[in-house]
């Protein structure tokens, strides 16, 4: 099966996975392992024969499949394990199975929840498979004044977001040979800098300091009153000084394992 091989490929190269790296806060993954000690499922789905979970059982595919559950594959740092959730049939998006990869397909009405966004702090990393035509928040983080997004696009220039400053999600001229829909994002302190940074895919630009406090929403496929229209395939969000550490190795790791996710 698809997700049995790419995290046995995962696991092999550089012998660290994002799930295992600095303060995870949530690990979502519909096709691979993310950590080398997770045996679990990836997620679980509705088909016509009811519900079950992959991949210890494979969707029938035959008739529209339904996204129940994305399970968090993160055990470690004192950060309970929160599963991505929706348990209204009505607002769960559909499963499709093309060039080997699992997609979460969102229409504009869908989301899943995480309920770890009392932990959100002011400096973060995610790494995010996913693609939509326009700018739209494949993730969301928010409260009455404050949100983060990450909303990536084909059309248009894709936005990462932090507040009101907003960063343009560029693909380098380098990594053309890989998958343009992988994106690492990055918000905290750069002490070369001297200022708090936003980056995309390595690249970052000074902005305006902004503080995060008492966040209290966490969905794939909304912020607020903004809903997602287009694929979520992974999901995972670190806390600390991941981009200085180990940020430019999973961007680059995620995008081989990518590569031929169009």
């Amino acid at each position: 099966m698809i997700g049995r091989s790419i995290g046995v490929l995962s696991d092999a190269q550089g012998d660290k996975l994002p799930a295992d790296l600095i303060n995870p806060l949530f690990a979502f993954s519909l096709n691979r392992k993310l950590r080398y000690l997770y045996d679990g499922e990836y997620f679980r789905f509705k088909d016509k024969n009811g519900e079950a979970d992959y991949p210890s059982t494979t969707p029938d595919m035959s008739e529209d499949v339904y996204l129940v559950k994305i399970y968090d594959q993160k055990e470690k740092h004192g950060y309970t394990k929160e599963n991505a959730v929706q348990a209204d049939p009505a607002l769960r998006p559909k499963i499709e199975l093309q060039d080997g990869f699992y997609r979460a397909v969102f229409s504009g009405a869908e989301f899943l929840s995480v309920a770890q966004s009392q932990h959100v702090s002011d400096e973060f990393y995610i790494s995010f498979v996913g693609k939509s035509d326009y700018p739209r928040p494949g993730i969301g983080i928010w409260n009455n004044t404050m949100s983060i997004t990450v909303e990536p696009s084909t059309e248009a220039v894709g936005k990462f977001t932090v507040n009101r400053n907003r960063g343009a999600m560029h693909r380098p001229e380098r990594l053309s040979e890989r998958s343009p829909h992988t994106y690492g994002c990055f918000y905290g302190y750069d002490p070369q800098q001297g200022n708090r940074v936003m980056s995309v895919n390595e690249v970052g630009h000074n902005i305006k300091s902004s503080e995060l406090s008492n966040l209290n929403n966490i969905a794939i496929g909304r912020s607020d009153e903004r809903y997602y229209i287009g694929e979520v395939l992974e999901g995972v969000m670190h806390l600390g000084d991941l981009k200085q550490k180990w940020g430019d190795f999973l961007t680059n790791k995620t995008q081989e394992i990518y590569k031929d996710y169009k």
